[in-house]
């Protein structure tokens, strides 16, 4: 089931959720308002973590554009070292995005900009080329 709320917003920027929220294989959430000229159009992105940083790509595989996750909040490959399509089993570097395995080698993830908070606060960062309306994100 899914659930729209309203986003906390700090400096003009949505808080997408807390970094103790991302599982160890990832979190995924749907956004909306991501496109000017569709703004309703949902737009899906996940978010990884490891020790020392957090990315975020949208839930797009680069080989036929399918979700990376089949399962929710499944993102990466069993050991935890790269993130991985579950349709054809392509593997992306956490740190880039780029495919080094599958049908898509030296195609790369669509990175999402975000920043941390001192709290934990993962906030939408600054630059992202597809933002430029009101953001709904859903879970």
């Amino acid at each position: 089931m899914t659930t729209t709320y309203k986003p906390e917003i700090r400096d003009g920027r949505p808080v997408l959720c807390n970094r103790a929220d991302i599982g160890e294989a990832g979190k995924g959430l749907t956004l909306r308002g991501l496109d000017s000229k569709y703004p309703d159009r949902p737009i899906e992105i996940f978010l990884i973590a490891d020790v020392d940083a957090v990315w975020c790509y949208l839930n797009l595989c680069p080989h036929q554009g399918t979700p990376l996750d089949i399962k929710p909040d499944t993102f990466l490959d069993y050991e935890r070292e790269y993130i991985q399509c579950t349709t054809h089993a392509a593997k992306f570097r956490k740190h880039d995005g780029m495919c080094i395995e599958g049908p898509c080698v030296g195609r790369t993830l669509v990175p999402v900009p975000i920043s941390i908070a001192e709290d934990g606060a993962v906030i939408l960062g600054e630059g992202d080329p597809f933002r430029p309306g009101p953001l709904v994100p859903e879970m």
